[in-house]
């Protein structure tokens, strides 16, 4: 009978039990049910490997450059007080901008997971070392779990039920396609992996948007090289996958994540319903259909790369096509993928780089930097070393304000509430155009 009970315990099953017994027979069986429970729910949390549980809250007090720093425990982040959420972002502690900003925007609960913690669900990068605590690997269940867990805890029954996107790091196709398997209603969106082994799970890149952007060697970066290794990953499908270069970037890991939440941005906003169910209950994501969305060119990696409507039918002969939930996601990732090193935006806000030795600040975008509101009124300006004879300054695709001399600066511009992805786009005399990195923004109400 223990093991029955003990099996059924595990796995959540209904144990039943029927016997006729004296009261203080009655009362020693119990009593050992009881026993036998604590024992088996004991045995089940020694099981969970270190860090998940008990659930750990974040809120809003520790800075992120220090938080950060926390690398054995996961912590959970809920914006809003008790308004109910409307997704899971689960993200890595990394030096990145602090992925509050992002839960606060789109009101979703944040999970953060320190990088060595990708063992635990089930993809053991022997560079963490976190298989020499002797537990097993497991898999994304064990996220799924944890946010069942939470839920009860929290006393927010939603957190077991609605979307996911994340930022686990180079891995993450095969977390996804993981986290796939076992909660396929759920994945919203997701970003970052190696290219070739992105290439590996087709039927992720069928279903899921996801995007990645390669980092470019140091080597390359000091030769001016504006090449790219294909690394068997030349011939892309037609799916619902973009992918950028960081091309101009120190190191490619700061600046995109940054790129990365601007695409899920645009996909949650593309995904999520109009109305929300009762907490709790199944979520129903609107679905992709990728000739609603547009598509771009990955191919070159240049200053101004091709982009059109999916449906215009305009990019078919893509060398190395890319896709986007809407216009405006395009156009952030024509600037972002820009190799344009002579045209750069300096207000409202700067990309996301290294000031004072440190990476992010006050004055960058997403990073530290903080936002902007909605009802104020803002100043674009960039500065150059290339031979442009106008300057367009964008919010997308909005032109907000054109500047045909130097200051190149455009005042009182009115910014729509959101993640922005703001740029300069330079024309030369000849008419041909190229666009600056973007700063990414979130303006607020």
């Amino acid at each position: 009978m223990n093991d029955s009970f003990a099996a059924s315990a595990k796995s959540g099953r209904p144990f039943r039990l029927s016997f006729s017994c004296r009261p203080s027979s009655c009362l020693t069986i119990a009593l050992g049910l009881i026993l036998l429970l604590c024992e088996v729910i004991q045995s089940a949390e020694a099981a969970d490997p270190p860090g998940w549980f008990p659930i750990q809250r974040l809120d809003e007090a520790p800075a992120w450059r220090e938080f950060r720093k926390i690398d054995d425990r996961v912590h959970l982040y809920l914006p809003h007080g008790e308004r109910p959420v409307r997704g899971v972002f689960v993200c890595f502690v990394f030096h990145s901008g602090d992925p509050r900003e992002l839960a606060d925007l789109w009101n979703f609960a944040l999970v953060t997971v320190p990088w060595p913690f990708e063992y635990d669900l089930g993809h053991n990068d022997k560079r963490s070392g976190r298989y020499k605590l002797g537990h097993e690997a497991q898999d994304t269940r064990l996220l799924l779990r944890y946010l069942e867990r939470a839920a009860a805890e929290t006393k927010h029954p939603e957190l077991a039920t609605v979307p996911i996107v994340g930022w686990l790091g180079q891995n993450g196709s095969h977390l996804c396609a993981d986290l796939l398997a076992h909660a396929p209603d759920r994945v919203l969106a997701w970003s970052d992996s190696f290219p070739n082994r992105l290439r590996q799970y087709k039927e992720l890149t069928q279903r899921v948007p996801f995007a990645f952007a390669w980092e470019i060697p140091k080597n390359d970066l000091r030769a001016g090289q504006r090449t790219y290794k294909a690394n068997g990953d030349d011939e892309a499908p037609a799916d619902l996958s973009c992918r950028a270069t960081t091309y101009g970037f120190e190191h490619g890991i700061y600046s995109k994540f940054n790129f990365f939440m601007a695409y899920l941005d645009r996909c949650i906003a593309a995904r999520m319903p109009d109305e929300m169910p009762q907490p709790g209950q199944p979520v129903k994501l609107k679905p992709i259909v990728r000739e609603q969305g547009w598509v771009g060119d990955f191919d070159p990696v240049s200053g101004w790369n091709p982009i059109a409507s999916a449906a215009s039918g305009d990019l078919r002969n893509a060398k190395y096509p890319v896709w986007f939930p809407d216009e405006y996601a395009a156009w952030a990732w024509r600037s972002y993928h820009s190799a344009c090193t002579d045209l750069e935006i300096t207000a409202p806000k700067l990309t996301y780089q290294k000031r004072n030795g440190q990476w992010g600040g006050p004055d960058c975008g997403l990073g530290y930097g903080g936002p902007l509101a909605a009802n104020d009124l803002h100043t674009f300006s960039a500065k150059m070393t290339g031979q442009y004879v106008r300057v367009e300054f964008h919010d997308g695709p909005q032109i907000v304000g054109t500047a045909d001399a130097a200051p190149w600066t455009v005042r009182d511009v009115k910014l729509e509430p959101g993640l922005r992805s703001l740029f300069a786009v330079g024309i030369r005399a000849d008419g041909t155009r190229s666009a600056s990195r973007p700063a990414f923004v979130i303006v607020t109400k």
